[in-house]
């Protein structure tokens, strides 16, 4: 084969297991190359003060996961129903439940409770440090491999974002200034976050284009020989 995917470096293969801790290619497997190349997202700016990062911190736990426990539950919601077709690519058009209950389906929930968990990493557990949030974040791009084969766009994310930003904006803050801090060190987090993650998964779906050619070119050779 000429090219590699390159994943984090706990996997060693691609895999189509929705279950798994690695990606998928829907066509075939490749090996993962073990030198990562340099990354467009690397040139992505963290535009968070000492003071934003503070603010964040202070806030997210005891001021908006208080306030609203389920909010990435209530944004998935929202956001399906802005764009019903996002139910299409989640569900992997196997299954379509009646959006009357849909924020009582399991899947739903278990990809709420991810990103609760991935957001509460990055400001509790990371401290908001650049690198880590950075590391972290170029992982999402590779997970959302999976639903490329389903119709996935980045656009998608924008309807995400505005629904995440407008549930933070109903949570009522202590004082108007640090709500304000908040929300503008917040709308820069969800903007890096969706930025780093849609470049990984450009650029991983441009390489596995580039190493499907590749194998269906050897192929071919192969064939003729």
């Amino acid at each position: 084969m000429g090219a590699y995917l390159c994943l984090p470096e706990t996997a060693n293969y691609l895999c189509c297991s929705e279950s798994a801790n690695y990606l998928c290619c829907p066509q075939k497997n490749y090996r993962v190359a073990t030198e990562n190349p340099p990354k467009r997202s690397a040139k992505v700016p963290f535009r968070l003060s000492w003071y934003e990062r503070h603010i964040l911190r202070k806030h997210w736990v005891d001021t908006v996961l208080a306030q609203d426990p389920h909010i990435f539950l209530h944004t998935m919601v929202n956001s399906i129903s802005d764009s019903p077709r996002l139910l299409d690519i989640i569900a992997c058009k196997l299954y379509h439940p009646d959006f009357a209950c849909i924020s009582e389906w399991p899947k739903l929930k278990r990809m709420a409770s991810g990103n609760c968990q991935f957001f509460t990493k990055q400001i509790v557990d990371n401290h908001l440090d650049e690198d880590l949030v950075r590391k972290d974040s170029e992982k999402l791009g590779f997970i959302h491999i999976q639903y490329a084969a389903y119709g996935f766009k980045p656009f998608f994310l924008d309807i995400w974002q505005l629904n995440m930003l407008k549930l933070a904006e109903g949570c009522e803050f202590p004082k108007a200034h640090e709500k304000q801090v908040f929300m503008k060190a917040f709308k820069t987090l969800l903007a890096f976050l969706c930025t780093v993650m849609v470049m990984e998964y450009e650029d991983s779906m441009q390489l596995i284009r580039h190493t499907e050619r590749e194998y269906r070119k050897n192929e071919l050779i192969a064939s003729m020989v």
